[in-house]
């Protein structure tokens, strides 16, 4: 069910209650009068209905918002939320607002409805299913990041380029290295919309002609290029091989 403001305005946001920098939000106007063509889906300029602000500085919006269906009356627009507002970062507590120019309200009057959402930054998590993975066992390795989350309609990607591997000797590459024999081309997200990226790898046995060794410690690093501070973070898990 869409929730609602009045009868008119409902914000809906994406996977969780709060507005993420770097992410979007989608939300609702329900309004009948919006509705012009019951046999179709209609298509509205919000030229002159909408307004979005955060943190008081007016951003884009949609240049249309659409009928979520035949006859419905409700209509669906999705907000791209910046990471910088006036020359810094977007942060905590931010506040965005939108604001609905009803033409004619049931009265026959004009009116205005405003809907606030608050920003919140959001760490990315990263690990494996194990701490102790032997060589040549299958692992996962997981992220979590609703910065990579591009398109909530369909599940995304995130490079195996951006993981590195690291152990003894000087071992030191990409998973996307051939020796760790990916599942996927990719950490795919789990579902449309989940912000969770899996891959299915396996420990080597060796890896550009260097042998893993039982018992060492190995380190995975990852390259947040879309973490919701605005600059780009490494977030490191470590393993021991050969051992359960």
């Amino acid at each position: 069910m869409i929730p609602t403001l009045g009868i008119f305005l409902a914000v809906t946001l994406q996977a969780s209650t709060f507005l993420v920098p770097g992410g979007t939000i989608t939300f609702y106007i329900n309004d009948d009068d919006l509705n012009t063509s019951p046999r179709g889906i209609d298509e509205i300029s919000t030229a002159g209905l909408l307004d979005f602000k955060l943190a008081g500085t007016t951003i884009p919006g949609p240049s249309t918002i659409t009928e979520t269906g035949l006859d419905t009356g409700i209509f669906t627009g999705t907000v791209s939320i910046p990471v910088t507002i006036n020359g810094r970062a977007v942060t905590q507590d931010d506040v965005l607002t939108i604001t609905y120019h009803d033409q004619s309200d049931p009265s026959g009057n004009p009116k205005t409805f405003t809907k606030s959402v608050t920003a919140k930054k959001v760490s990315a998590s990263f690990g494996t299913t194990s701490k102790n993975i032997r060589i040549g066992q299958d692992f996962q390795l997981r992220i979590y990041e609703p910065g990579f989350n591009l398109d909530s309609k369909y599940a995304d990607n995130i490079p195996l380029s951006l993981v590195e591997f690291k152990g003894t000797d000087g071992i030191r590459t990409t998973i996307d290295n051939s020796a760790f024999e990916a599942n996927t081309k990719s950490l795919r997200e789990t579902g449309p919309n989940t912000n969770h990226f899996v891959v299915t790898l396996k420990m080597p046995k060796e890896i550009d002609g260097k042998r893993t060794k039982i018992g060492s410690i190995v380190q995975f690093t990852f390259t947040d290029t879309a973490s919701s501070t605005g600059t780009t973070q490494k977030i490191k898990s470590y393993v021991r091989l050969g051992l359960r």
